[in-house]
């Protein structure tokens, strides 16, 4: 009958709704992916708390490929690449479970100490709010 038909139509339109959501979140993440492989990290929503909030545990893939790039970009140049990778680690320590004891293993914690003393005032702002996401046991993640 006409209910079955509903019923169907109500499940395809479910299911698109759903597939489009994700093809979004993967292409938000692979965007994000390919800007931390380019090493030209520049300010934008994939470097605000939400996308990390969300997408955290993404970044365990291939053992931490993203964060390890990530650590390798707290020694850039260009005080603008560093300052946003210190505040991606920043958020990947707040929001990935035991994201800190990973950080610690790839030596992150060393490094972004070191930006404490960087000659850029953006570069140390970003480089002491991630330390103190670092060490911090209880830093608000709500």
């Amino acid at each position: 009958g006409p209910w079955a038909d509903e019923d169907v139509a109500a499940d395809v339109a479910a299911l698109a709704a759903r597939l489009a959501t994700h093809a979004r979140e993967l292409s938000t993440l692979e965007r994000y992916a390919a800007e931390v492989e380019s090493g030209d990290l520049a300010w934008g929503p994939a470097h605000e708390e939400a996308f990390w909030r969300e997408h955290a545990r993404a970044a365990e893939r291939d053992d931490f490929a993203l964060v390890r790039r990530l650590v390798e970009l707290l020694d850039a140049a260009d005080p603008a690449v560093a300052a946003v990778a210190c505040s991606d680690v920043g958020e990947f320590a707040r929001f990935y479970p035991n994201g800190k004891a990973v950080l610690k293993h790839l030596g992150a914690k060393a490094k972004v100490m070191a930006l404490i003393d960087h000659d850029d005032p953006d570069v140390q702002r970003h480089a002491l709010q991630c330390v103190s996401k670092i060490l911090l046991k209880n830093f608000a993640t709500n």
